[in-house]
């Protein structure tokens, strides 16, 4: 499209007449003839539609500039929330030169809506189909390496996490406040293969719970795999962060060292 594109560009411009009664247009074209790797927008707004006819709602962030593909970052929220928790952490990862996508689970935010929100969280015929739009939807850009993709999960998003790494050639993962069982159900067999998983939760989240499950599914990672229990608190998710403002850039050194 872009080698056509640029034909008829040249085509336009070899008409003198042309030029001289439109100079205006001329020096839009000109802009338009520059690489698409180095003219981006930053972020904007998307949609995508899952092979079960979901429209699935998303924002994605690119670099202010790119010369080569790069590797990219998907962002999921926790059940209740929609795409919007990754707001600031979003940017921070584009500034880092990641591309980012960040979309609403089918049932939240401006993505379609279920009929019963609850039954998601662990069926593996309705969730995991959206990550996998998701990562279908990075893979045909060229501004993406499709080799090197990572996830960054919140809750339902880190149980998501497991079925990425397990079944859609994910790179790495983070999964924060995530459940074991869940993890197991929405992959589908419960056979999970898992590796390369940074896992994070609050020792307080749950009486203890989440902290329990993120030591059940580290106990059932490949190496790399990280685990960090944030002290002292109770928040789950993206919460997380604001008790512990590190975390954000203990997760940028995951990313850095293995995607």
């Amino acid at each position: 499209m872009l080698k056509k594109c640029c034909t008829r560009i040249r085509i336009f411009l070899s008409d003198q007449k042309m030029f001289t009664a439109f100079p205006f247009i001329w020096i839009l074209l000109l802009f338009l003839q520059f690489p698409t790797y180095a003219r981006q927008a930053t972020k904007f707004d998307t949609t995508f539609t899952t092979e079960d006819k979901f429209t699935i709602a998303a924002s994605l962030g690119m670099p202010d500039s790119i010369d080569k593909p790069l590797p990219a970052v998907i962002l999921i929220h926790q059940g209740g929330s929609d795409r919007d928790e990754w707001n600031g952490f979003f940017d921070q990862l584009r500034e880092q030169n990641y591309v980012v996508l960040a979309y609403d689970v089918r049932g939240h935010g401006q993505s379609t809506p279920v009929k019963n929100i609850y039954a998601l969280f662990n069926d593996p015929n309705q969730a995991p189909l959206d990550l996998k739009a998701a990562v279908r939807f990075l893979k045909s850009l060229e501004q993406v390496d499709p080799a090197r993709i990572a996830l960054v999960g919140a809750s339902i998003g880190g149980n998501l996490t497991g079925v990425g790494i397990s079944k859609m050639g994910i790179k790495t993962a983070v999964a924060i406040s995530g459940k074991t069982s869940a993890m197991k159900n929405l992959h589908g067999d419960g056979k999970l293969n898992l590796k390369s998983i940074f896992f994070i939760a609050a020792d307080g989240d749950q009486g203890g719970k989440r902290t329990k499950w993120a030591k059940e599914m580290f106990a059932l990672t490949r190496d790399p795999r990280l685990l960090a229990i944030v002290k002292n608190s109770q928040s789950h998710g993206v919460s997380i962060f604001e008790d512990d403002p590190t975390v954000k850039d203990q997760i940028i050194k995951w990313l850095k060292a293995t995607l």
